[in-house]
């Protein structure tokens, strides 16, 4: 057979399977699930996997796998899942269906007669369920004992009857007035996990329970909002037997307990004049003696504060430290005979203020409630504070008792914040033992790290380019890196500022430090004494990039092991695969071999060398796959969307060019599943600074928060390119085109491209560069751009919502890459700004920016929709109401999905128009009539909708 003819055969063939397929629909998302949630048993015996439907719209359910007897266990609906200590059960929570919801919120039902949660047990030994209970709220179960759990349940609704009843003789059955107080308030259960013994707690209004012990604390609240708390009480489990601890108090808040449940603190106030200035006291209870440490006066604090009501106090690990906070009093002289229209609702803006305005608005809360630590230790009885005024942040490993921990200050580098970038701190050495502070790095602009033995500080200076490190006994600063030939900083940092460091990696089993190079990861000595090694050696000769783990979730800085040999990851940077690695004397020992799949999500079972982890590429969802033998085998325990095999779906290829000044460039082209390189198919490109790295992930067809998707574009028949971008400072509009309208040329010489119809899309940046684009080329036959910033000069001087920071920083110093301020840099911000070229635009654009954007000012995208509707330039603005920079409604997604399609696919494919397009959407038709409904024929809308000509 000739190669031509196999070639025939081949396409032959493969346009037979595809076409059995089904193309991919915005009706189809709801299919798709993920895998929300994945826990491993401290033993390694139980992997338990939560899997929801991706849009929220279905129903999901638990998997229960046993790595030992390779059982598993299914059900329906169930999340916030808990194993037991000794593996012998699992608890979790289980909605009410999809349906049964909507149903219910079709028909009004009151939220409080709602279907409510249900909570089960699972019985591991017998792999079945083993008890349930309805109307569940929460619950908690203790995570170092086994045996009992405590649930907060609804209070119970009561069926509707009929006051008074006739019976056949005509007397009248009066319905009995006592209500039990299950139908009054939420109680609470004490559940025995053995027996199914349960106890009932009324009226509950919190509790606490402890890692490990047989004692827990709770508080009651009567039935009225406005009525005194009942009480706050101890219970025994193993006696059954509750103990009251206080029941004079009005309110009773903020419970916290140590490990083992012999210490117990809590908040409470006893004036109930009114609620927002009620003097909270804190008491400290063990061996049933209740202690008063701060009474609303402030005895044991500094003078004039007084304890906050807003923060929980806490206990370190073994019970010597109660941390708590407190504040300065604050006397307000409000005139109280103002009525509340009579007093002024005015933002005052000064200058000389640290924060501005929107940014003290978006923490308000934060501000309002800020408050300072201080601990009362529980042996001498002494009250230390650590923390003043002066120190706005603590570096504080609440589990520990370090004698040194670190502050921090950002208020001297607050105001130029608006504009500069790295954001700076100072920071402080601060003694535990005596409250003194002293200053060992002043504006610097990385968060430093404290060893596990609170003796080091370990810490990367931007500015010098180097790791160091900080002996906080004698305040010795030693450079770590100084005589490495290699750097540590981001080599490829293309953005107006300083660069950022590659990363650490975590602690070794020997406290010695572990840091990374582009490639490489080196064991650095604390102390400076020893020689740094590279662990790795190969990385940088081989185009490898190696990492560590830190997978323990209660020693967060501990890189993972796997028998005392390190765990080390690898990804290829040619070929973008993922491979896994141990470190045993100086040599790689291979452990998953790189093949064509991204490896991530790494867990590890606390006790036992029982991993996780996730792989994918685009064709090939990222299910979870489990390893018992130190990766000598690993088997895959989920299979989530096996409906895949029913669509048409696509291929994913890495794609090289260069670009018009010559630099060589990576992309991601997709292309459909029965690709002909003999036809010619319409472009979509899309684009975020680089995403090559990107290649083999997975994108599970979903309703679009802002950008497309490529599992729909190549089911569909379009290619999708995606191409990485590099920028020069001062010409970000410049460099987009220069790499992307480089990229689409490259890629058109393969000859598969249908020039007369390529589309770009773009979100935030991509949107941005989406909106510059159209301005400066014809080459693409539309456009569609998310939150586009099309005027620098006055997107300059704005400000993000949801932060409330000024927006100049960005331009000066990060993702705008100009460099320069306003008035500097003038000429750089209009030749950069779409808006100022929209005369030449001869693209039609689409825009969405909503109103509750809190990145971009919404101002942004009317401005470039004004401009080109004066002009008479083809332009749509989609605004999603109450939705934010990407949209989170999935109503929202979806009704996204189907206009940026319906815009793509007439302009790309020459279907008909949507009536949205041609007619638009009056507003007394707004969420009624959504203008999908497409024209009879395209040539109706011919004198509507204009066609750019090439």
């Amino acid at each position: 057979m000739t190669p031509r003819l196999i070639t025939f055969v081949f396409l032959l063939v493969t346009s037979l399977l595809s076409s059995q397929k089904k193309t991919l629909t915005h009706t189809d998302y709801d299919l798709w699930k993920n895998i929300t949630d994945v826990k491993i048993s401290e033993k390694g015996k139980l992997v338990v996997t939560t899997i929801e439907t991706n849009t929220k719209r279905g129903d999901g359910y638990i998997e229960i796998y046993n790595t030992q007897n390779k059982e598993k266990f299914i059900y329906p609906n169930g999340y916030e899942t808990s194993i037991s200590l000794n593996e012998n059960y699992v608890v979790f929570k289980k909605r009410p269906s999809y349906q049964l919801i909507r149903k219910e919120k079709r028909k009004e039902v009151k939220k409080e007669d709602r279907t409510k949660d249900m909570l089960f047990v699972y019985d591991v030994k017998n792999n079945k369920i083993y008890d349930s209970i309805y109307r569940v709220k929460r619950y908690q179960m203790p995570k170092k004992q086994e045996g009992w759990l405590i649930v907060e349940k609804f209070k119970e609704v009561k069926e509707k009857q009929k006051r008074k009843t006739e019976d056949k003789q005509g007397k009248k059955d009066t319905l009995n007035r006592d209500i039990p107080m299950i139908y009054k308030q939420n109680y609470a259960l004490i559940y025995n996990l053995k027996t199914k013994q349960k106890d009932t707690i009324h009226q509950i209004k919190d509790f606490i329970l402890p890692e490990k012990g047989q004692i827990f604390y709770f508080s009651l609240k009567n039935k009225k909002e406005k009525q005194k708390d009942i009480g706050v009480y101890a219970y025994n489990l193993l006696s059954a037997k509750k103990t009251v601890i206080d029941t004079t108090k009005y309110i009773y808040d903020k419970l916290a307990i140590d490990r083992d449940g012999s210490e117990f603190a809590y908040l409470s106030a006893a004036d109930s004049t009114a609620l927002d200035s009620l003097k909270f006291e804190l008491y400290y209870y063990k061996n049933e003696i209740k202690q008063k440490l701060v009474d609303f006066s402030g005895n044991n604090l500094r003078e004039n504060w007084e304890l906050s009501k807003d923060k929980h106090p806490f206990f370190s690990d073994n019970g010597n430290r109660l941390y708590f906070y407190s504040k300065p009093k604050v006397v307000y002289l409000k005139d109280t005979t103002m009525l509340e229209d009579e007093i002024p609702q005015v933002d005052v803006w000064n200058w000389q203020d640290k924060l501005i305005q929107p940014e003290q608005k978006s923490k308000f809360e934060e501000l309002n409630k800020k408050a300072f630590v201080s601990y009362y230790d529980t042996t001498s009885k002494k009250y230390i504070h650590i923390q003043d005024q002066t120190i706005e942040d603590l570096n504080l490993d609440k589990t520990k008792e370090h004698q040194f921990i670190l502050g921090s200050v950002t208020s001297p580098y607050d105001t130029k914040r608006s504009w500069d970038y790295p954001w700076t701190k100072d920071y402080y050495r601060i003694d535990t033992y005596t409250g003194n502070k002293k200053l060992i790095l002043k504006n610097k602009g990385l968060k430093p790290i404290l060893s596990p033995d609170g003796q080091f500080v370990l810490h990367y200076d931007m500015k010098q380019k180097n790791w160091f490190s900080i002996n906080l006994s004698t305040n010795e600063k030693t450079n770590l890196t100084k005589d490495l030939d290699v750097p540590f900083y981001d080599e490829d940092d293309d953005h107006p500022s300083l660069p950022s460091p590659y990363g650490f990696g975590g602690f070794d089993i020997n406290q010695e430090v572990l840091i990374f190079d582009k490639f490489d990861v080196w064991k650095i000595s604390l102390s400076g004494k020893d020689k740094p090694m590279n662990l790795t050696q190969n990385g940088r000769k081989e185009n490898i990039t190696y990492r560590t783990e830190m997978l323990d979730p209660e020693q967060k800085t501990q890189a993972a092991y796997i028998n005392k040999e390190l765990l080390i990851t690898s990804f290829d940077n040619t070929s973008k695969v993922s491979g896994l690695y141990t470190l045993k004397k100086g040599e790689l020992i291979e452990k998953i071999k790189p093949s064509e799949f991204r490896i991530s999500s790494y867990k590890k079972a606390k006790e036992a060398n029982v991993f996780t982890y996730r792989k994918q590429n685009f064709t090939t969802f990222p299910d979870l796959y489990v390893t018992t033998n130190t990766f000598k085998n690993t088997n895959k325990i989920t299979h989530i969307n096996p409906h895949q095999t029913h669509f048409k779906w696509g291929t994913a290829e890495l794609f090289t060019w260069q670009t018009n000044d010559g630099r060589k460039l990576e992309g991601i082209v997709y292309k459909p599943e029965d690709f002909d390189p003999s036809k010619k198919y319409p472009l979509i490109t899309y684009f975020y600074e680089k995403r090559s790295d990107s290649y083999r992930d997975y994108h599970i067809p979903s309703p679009s928060a802002s950008i497309v998707n490529p599992s729909y574009l190549v089911s569909n028949g379009y290619v999708m390119f995606v191409p990485d971008i590099v920028y020069d400072e001062g010409k970000p509009g410049a460099s987009a085109y220069n790499c992307i309208v480089s990229g689409v040329e490259a890629l058109e010489e393969s000859g598969y491209i249908d020039s007369d119809n390529i589309g770009i899309q773009g979100q935030s940046w991509g949107g941005y560069q989406v909106a510059y684009l159209v301005t400066v080329t014809n080459k693409f036959k539309a456009a569609m751009a998310g939150a586009p910033v099309s005027n620098m000069t006055s997107a300059y001087g704005g400000i993000r919502w949801k932060s409330g920071l000024s927006r100049a920083f960005q331009y000066e110093r990060t993702q705008s890459r100009l460099g320069k301020n306003l008035w500097d840099g003038f000429d750089l911000y209009i030749e950069n700004s779409p808006l100022f070229g929209i005369p030449k635009i001869e693209t039609p654009l689409l825009i969405m920016h909503n109103d509750n954007d809190g990145a971009v000012p919404y101002y942004q995208g009317i401005e470039m929709f004004m401009g080109m509707r004066r002009l008479q330039k083809p332009v749509w603005l989609l605004v999603y109401n109450d939705e934010a920079h990407n949209l989170k409604k999935v109503k929202n997604k979806q009704d996204l999905s189907i206009r940026m399609m319906q815009f793509f696919d007439y302009y790309l494919k020459g279907k008909s128009a949507p009536k949205w397009m041609t007619s638009g959407v009056p507003r007394i038709q707004k969420g009624k009539d959504f203008g999908y409904d497409l024209e009879n024929a395209r040539t109706s809308t011919s004198n509507i909708i204009a066609n750019p000509n090439k």
